[in-house]
């Protein structure tokens, strides 16, 4: 039974690193398009927080060629 609980506890931690990390990713893609882009609206926001980490990345590598927050935000990944 201990070996389950702390399988579990383990498990939940590392669940919440990942979680974290995605978060901050998400995090910091939507600071580099303000700062290059201005202010970002609520859609754009909630599809930055409900991305996948491929996805966050895939829209990083955008953001120095784009002309616009839409244009990141709208490339297929």
């Amino acid at each position: 039974m201990t070996g389950i609980v702390s399988r579990s506890r383990q498990e939940g931690r590392q669940e919440g690193r990942q979680e974290g990390r995605l978060e901050g990713e998400a995090k910091m893609l939507a600071r580099m398009l303000e700062r290059r882009f201005g202010p970002l609206n609520d859609q754009q926001l909630e599809r930055i927080r409900s991305a996948d980490e491929q996805t966050l990345w895939a829209w990083s590598d955008r953001v120095f060629q784009a002309d616009s927050a839409d244009e990141v935000l709208d490339s297929q990944s």
